[in-house]
């Protein structure tokens, strides 16, 4: 940079008013557009296909289901886990895509998915129903809605559910609406419940019925009339349009012309499914929910609004009986959570400007002051350009940014103004602090840049979540480079081109503290002269923070401090609908007696809508399962009601497996610890799984324990004599076929009303298909009535009893599969404020004091948040060796030196240790966090190692290994040096302070590192690069000598021989 460029914005106020314009016109437009959410923006790359097999056991599902689809899955290269679990009558297959996938290619693989599950399909076995995929099974709801009946207006389904769709399609009309779904709504159908005795009598089935039921519904064309003029479409009249309809339709009919009706033989009822696949309450009331999406990088400020009016016009249309309630609104939560970390910068930055003004005087605060927004908006804006958004994590970038973006306007200011002191104008003292700062402050911010390189690149949702705090960290270290190198000149060298040599006032040049200054420069002295003493001394603290690194708690990600939790409920798998409703009803009476809990919402036989970016839905069509989602008066409460509720649950519903648990940050996660077994044997895998859930529950933290093999839930099994089956005209698949219609009912034809459309199903009557009587007396009827015969009489209908006798025994467990590999997963849950990593370490310990050891064959895997964690610190490892060289390269070019780079790395390196002390010292858990602290913490570090050495490297003297000038370099460095950490200490003592779990030791990694990195730069890298130097001189004295003596001997020789 010539000088003209480096004073160009000093010399030309215009232009330097029209580049400041530019920014806040520039960053107005961009605040205005960017997205807005509360949390990262996970990608989906998880599927779920369901597949039901009515009446199939697990081993079975497995062989002619399960497996045809993981096979056609596995021809799919971009898919990198596939998880399976076949359970009697239903095959689930979980799927999860490369982390390495680009997500503009991940469309093109679902597509690629659904047409491998078509063609597994193909081979499934005739009556199995079409798989069911889903991929909008993640992230977080924005608002969702419930549909209830006012007052004590009794419960009309059938209405909530009409409303529900009503809403559903107004809130699909939003603009950047991504996704709506209604939970809870219980589908509406006409039900025929037919007397078995009528059905014994005329001789025929329940699909003899239903057939005759299809063939009278006529709803497709008969053709068309082709005249010479015009044709006409024609049509047949008698499509099902009414229950009065669906009466007359003729079943059969005598010698005399008499016709039997439907009607006749059976009750017609319009009814909602019974049981039925799912049920919502909220507040303790029957409801629907309607849960809607905002996409993903849209300003959910200005979505909300335009939903408020959609709901208000919603609410206008409704009748009398029904009310709406906005159950949850993410936006209020957004809103709230920008406005804390505002008022954090907001401190952050008046303690920043504080301490400045007392170390440096007002000009230098009002440089960094100007420097701060300025930077904050260069960051918005490209940001917007490169389409991030603004949520919780990217503002946490910016928090980090603003502890390291001060260094370079301190350092330039402080740089300016001393050589203003020392008698240069201020065009001189702003063309060589430019000249003399540039190479040096690029050379720290790209370090730091690099340093933050690998969390940018993480795949995967570890890369969604902590990938928006490296970008923001980077964009913001870039663009206060750029004006560190730029604005801030000009503005130091306009503030202070006046009055900077006469001030005196420490408000006008900063605190002057002699004694202390002379104190200091004595310490420097000594540890000149005595080198090793002094590098030994600085190194105590680094190594002690190296050796307590192993103390520290391992831990994933923290939790979140929030005034919502949820709570999981599992019955047994044979259980009821009906009494899982029971029990959800019970609890959620326990629930509205607690004081602290404001708002509860229930889903009974599939997960919740989720109202957290992490929390799976992972639940679908299971009557033993029921979710709830808990908004409680505070974060406190949430903390306090946690443990509570779940000794209260577990102590009052024994029966039921309940998990009240907390949110998380991070990606989601099955369960804290789990631990999977492979092998081939499921006995061998329930066993040994078994051993594993033990070790498990002698841990105290651990709650609860779950495994996917576990004990069999009870069958009924007819054994049928199938001679007799035989005699009676019939196959066992025909009798299979009669049961299940009877029970379960069959489909025969749909009445449309408007745009609905009702299946009819035929089954019989409630009171004869509700205990074990009623299926032993069940009459099966012959298809061939002529022969089946008892004692030489022709028979209609043969009870199921005189064909076969009826079991209870239990069925076979659910066979999980993982990646083709048979597997016992066992999970643990922990309780609140319990990190993971240390449960499983006692867990691990179990296992050893059992001598736990699995069969030839058989492996173990752990899972959980050790198998994420593990994974991330992997990712991360694959582009640290390339940022380490780059690292190198930059530092190298910067000095040309090696001596000097190598001093860099090693102040690199134990300023790590001393973040590792600080969290050891204040006894804060190892995270993703505290590791974002630590790089953090690094950067600053050697930026005033830059400093320093940039200092010495310029001046000869220094170089010559003058101790009086290596003191003068590092006394003028000392000041801003001191002052970027203690503005660096002062703008995250705020986090520091805060509550909560991420916060702290996120701010303690960098403060505490930085606070203790004033060791390595004044006691550490001058007595190194001195030592070097002396090491240098010695050897070049050397050399001197050397040369010295040989000319004397070469002399000698030649006056030898001339003699």
């Amino acid at each position: 940079m010539n000088g003209t460029m480096k004073t160009l914005l000093y010399r030309n106020t215009r232009l330097l008013f029209l580049v400041l314009s530019v920014i806040v016109a520039l960053a107005i437009l961009a605040i205005n557009s960017i997205g807005r959410q509360e949390d990262p923006s996970i990608t989906g790359i998880y599927a779920t296909i369901v597949t039901p097999y009515p009446g199939a056991e697990p081993a079975r599902v497995e062989a002619l289901v399960t497996e045809k689809v993981e096979e056609k899955l596995r021809e799919i290269p971009e898919i990198e886990d596939i998880n399976s679990l076949s359970k009697s009558g239903v095959s689930v297959v979980s799927v999860e895509l490369s982390i390495y996938l680009p997500h503009d290619e991940i469309e093109q693989v679902w597509s690629e998915l659904r047409d491998a599950v078509a063609e597994a399909y193909n081979n499934f076995p005739s009556g199995v129903p079409e798989p069911q995929i889903d991929i909008d099974r993640f992230g977080a709801f924005t608002t969702i809605s419930a549909i209830g009946m006012n007052g004590s207006v009794p419960v009309n389904p059938a209405l909530q559910r009409r409303y529900a769709e009503l809403l559903q399609d107004q809130l699909r009309q939003v603009p950047d609406t991504k996704l709506v779904r209604i939970y809870g709504d219980q589908e509406e159908e006409i039900r025929i419940s037919v007397e078995p005795e009528w059905m014994a009598s005329l001789g025929i089935t329940m699909d003899d019925i239903a057939n005759l039921s299809r063939a009278a519904d006529v709803k497709v064309p008969a053709g068309q009339l082709y005249g010479n003029s015009l044709t006409l479409p024609l049509e047949v009249d008698g499509e099902i349009d009414s229950l009065q309809r669906v009466r007359n339709i003729p079943i059969t009919s005598d010698e005399n012309g008499s016709i039997l009706r439907l009607g006749d033989i059976a009750r017609i009822e319009r009814v909602t499914a019974d049981p039925p696949r799912e049920l919502a309450y909220a507040n303790g009331h029957q409801v629907v929910l309607v849960g809607a999406q905002i996409e993903s990088d849209r300003r959910v400020d200005v979505w909300i609004t335009d939903v408020y009016k959609t709901l208000q016009s919603f609410e206008a249309e409704l009748p009398a009986g029904l009310s709406h309630e906005l159950l949850f609104d993410q936006s209020k939560y957004t809103a709230e959570r920008f406005v804390t970390l505002g008022k954090n910068m907001l401190i952050g930055i008046a303690l920043v400007v504080l301490v400045l003004f007392v170390s440096l005087g007002w000009r230098s605060a009002v440089v960094v002051a100007s420097i701060i927004p300025l930077a904050t908006m260069g960051t918005l804006i490209i940001m917007n350009a490169l389409g991030l958004e603004i949520q919780q994590m990217s503002i946490t970038g910016l928090i980090v940014a603003l502890g390291l973006l001060v260094d370079a306007a301190v350092v330039m200011s402080d740089e300016i103004k001393r050589r203003i002191q020392d008698g240069l104008s201020a065009l001189e003292a702003v063309r060589d602090s430019v000249g003399r700062l540039t190479i040096p402050l690029l050379a720290s911010t790209v370090t730091t840049i690099l340093a933050y390189v690998p969390m940018s690149l993480l795949p995967g949702p570890p890369g969604d979540f902590v990938g928006s705090i490296a970008m923001s960290v980077m964009i913001m270290l870039a663009v206060s480079f750029i004006l560190a190198v730029t604005v801030a000149p000009a503005i130091a060298g306009k503030l202070m081109a006046k009055g900077q040599r006469e001030a005196t006032a420490f408000w006008q040049t900063g605190i002057s503290l002699p004694r202390l200054g002379r104190a200091f420069d004595a310490s420097i002295r000594l540890a000149l002269e005595h080198k090793g003493p002094a590098i030994v001394g600085s190194l105590v603290l680094p190594i002690m923070g190296f050796l307590v690194f192993p103390t520290l708690t391992a831990q994933f990600f923290p939790g979140v401090e929030r005034d919502q939790l949820y709570i999981e409920v599992k019955m047994p798998g044979d259980t009821a609908f009906a009494t899982t409703k029971s029990l959800v009803q019970r609890m959620d009476a326990t629930l509205q007696q607690e004081e602290d809990i404001k708002r509860s919402f229930w889903v009974v036989g599939e997960s919740a809508p989720s109202f957290y970016y992490n929390m799976k839905m992972n639940q679908d069509g299971v009557p033993s399962y029921a979710e709830a989602l808990i908004t409680t008066v505070s974060p406190e409460a949430t903390e306090r009601l946690i443990p509570a509720l779940q000794d209260q649950l577990d102590k009052d519903y024994p029966e039921a497996q309940i998990l009240v648990r907390g949110l998380v940050q991070g990606p989601p996660v099955d369960a804290p610890v789990e631990i999977r077994l492979f092998g081939t044997d499921l006995e061998v895998l329930r066993q040994y799984g078994e051993t594993v859930r033990q070790s498990m529950s002698n841990v105290p933290e651990i709650t609860h324990t779950r495994a996917n093999l576990s004990g069999a839930d009870p069958k009924l099994q007819f054994k049928l004599d199938e001679e007799k089956v035989r005699l009676a005209g019939l196959t066992l698949g025909d009798v299979a076929r009669q049961i299940d219609t009877n029970l379960s009912g069959t489909v025969g034809g749909s009445l449309v009303e408007a745009s609905e459309e009702l299946n009819l199903r035929f089954r019989v009557g409630q009171t004869k298909r509700d205990s074990t009587y009623d299926l032993r007396s069940m009459l099966i009827i012959p298809l061939h009535t002529s022969t089946a015969t008892q004692n030489g009489q022709d028979l209609t209908a043969i009870p199921l009893s005189a064909l076969g006798t009826l079991n209870l025994q239990p069925s076979d467990s659910p066979i999980a599969r993982r990646n083709g590999e048979r597997v016992n997963t066992v999970q643990g849950f922990i309780k609140q404020s319990t990190l993971p990593e240390e449960s499983l370490k006692q867990v691990m310990a179990n296992l050893d004091a059992v001598n736990f050891k699995l069969p030839p064959g058989y492996r173990l895997e752990l899972g959980g948040d050790s198998d994420a964690r593990a994974e991330t610190a992997a990712n991360l490892a694959k582009s640290a060796g390339l940022v380490i060289i780059l690292t190198i390269i930059t530092i190298f070019l910067t000095y040309g030196s090696y001596r000097l780079s190598i001093i860099t790395l090693l102040v690199a390196g134990l300023s790590m240790g001393l973040s590792l002390l600080s969290l050891a010292i204040f006894q804060y858990p190892f995270g993703i966090n505290a590791l974002i602290g630590t790089i953090g913490s690094i950067g600053v570090s050697v930026n005033a190692g830059i400093i320093i050495l940039t200092g010495l490297q310029a001046d000869e003297n220094a170089m010559q290994g003058d101790p009086k000038a290596i003191r003068g370099v590092v006394n003028r460095s000392s000041r801003h040096i001191l002052s970027t950490t203690l503005t660096t200490v002062g703008g995250f003592t705020p986090l520091i302070i805060g509550a909560g779990s991420f916060w702290p030791p996120f701010a303690m990694a960098i403060a505490g590192g930085v606070f203790l990195s004033m060791v390595i730069s004044f006691y550490f890298t001058p007595v190194m690069f001195a030592l070097t130097l002396s090491k240098k001189h010695a050897a070049a004295d050397g050399a001197q000598q050397r040369s010295a003596e040989f000319q004397d001997k070469e002399q000698i020789s030649i006056m030898a021989a001339a003699e």
